[in-house]
C-alpha cells in the first residue's frame, strides 16, 4: 500500500511539474507573439497597399484606410523618432542621437527594391560631397543579401537594419524609397520624400526653400 500512495505521489509531482513548464511555454511564446503583432500588420498591410496598386482585389472589408497605422508620414516641425539599430557592417549600433547639431538624410530601403538600387550610388556622391547633410540608410530583411547591395553600390555611409517594419511604423511610411530629411533640431524638416529623384530634391534643398513645404 506505501508503495502504491509513493507512486501516486510521484506522478502527481511529474503532473503538476509538466503542467508548469506547459504554462512558462505558452507564456513565452505568447509574450513573443504579441510582440510581433504589430510587425505582423505592418507587413499585411503593407502587402494590401501592394496588391491594392496592381489593380489586385483586397481580402474582405480590409483597407488601409481603416487600418489604426499610420500611413501618411510624419507631419514636418515633429521631432523625429529617435532610434538605435545595429549597423550593417558589424560596427556596434548607431543613434540618431549621433547626429544632434547636424543635418540627416535618412533613407528608408530594402534589397528588393529596383529604384533604391537607381537611387545608392547617388546618395553615395551626396554623402561624399558638399550638401552638409549626413546619409543614414535603414533597411531590412536578410543580413548577407543588404551587404551584397552595400558591396555593390561601394557605399561608404552607415546603413543599420530594423526588424519587420519597426522603425517604419514610428515613421508613418512603409513605401521604399523614401526619406526624410532631419534639421539641427532633430525635427523633421519636411513632407517625407518618395522615390529618387524626390529625395534627391530633398536632401539638397536649402533650409529656406524646406520653410514653404511645412
Amino acid at each position: 500500500m506505501p508503495l502504491f500512495v509513493g507512486l501516486a505521489l510521484v506522478l502527481t509531482w511529474a503532473a503538476l511539474a509538466l503542467m508548469l513548464w506547459l504554462a512558462c511555454h505558452l507564456l513565452r511564446q505568447n509574450g513573443r507573439t504579441l510582440l510581433r503583432i504589430e510587425a505582423l500588420e505592418a507587413d499585411f498591410d503593407v502587402l494590401v497597399s501592394t496588391l491594392h496598386k496592381a489593380g489586385a482585389p483586397t481580402f474582405g472589408d480590409r483597407s488601409l484606410a481603416k487600418s489604426r497605422i499610420n500611413r501618411n508620414g510624419l507631419t514636418p516641425g515633429t521631432f523625429a523618432p529617435s532610434f538605435r539599430l545595429p549597423r550593417l557592417d558589424g560596427g556596434g549600433e548607431l543613434s540618431l542621437d549621433d547626429y544632434k547639431g547636424g543635418r540627416v538624410l535618412l533613407v528608408f530601403s530594402d534589397p528588393d527594391c529596383g529604384p533604391c538600387d537607381a537611387l545608392a550610388p547617388r546618395l553615395e556622391q551626396l554623402a561624399n560631397g558638399s550638401a552638409g547633410v549626413s546619409v543614414v540608410m535603414v533597411s531590412r530583411g536578410d543580413i548577407e543579401r543588404n551587404r551584397t547591395k552595400v558591396a555593390l553600390h561601394r557605399l561608404t555611409f552607415p546603413v543599420v537594419i530594423q526588424e519587420h517594419w519597426q522603425l517604419s511604423k514610428q515613421y508613418a511610411k512603409f513605401e521604399t524609397p523614401m526619406a526624410y530629411l532631419i534639421d539641427e533640431e532633430g525635427r523633421i524638416s519636411a513632407p517625407v520624400a518618395l522615390g529618387v529623384e524626390a529625395i534627391l530634391e530633398l536632401a539638397s534643398a536649402k533650409p529656406a526653400a524646406l520653410a514653404g513645404r511645412r
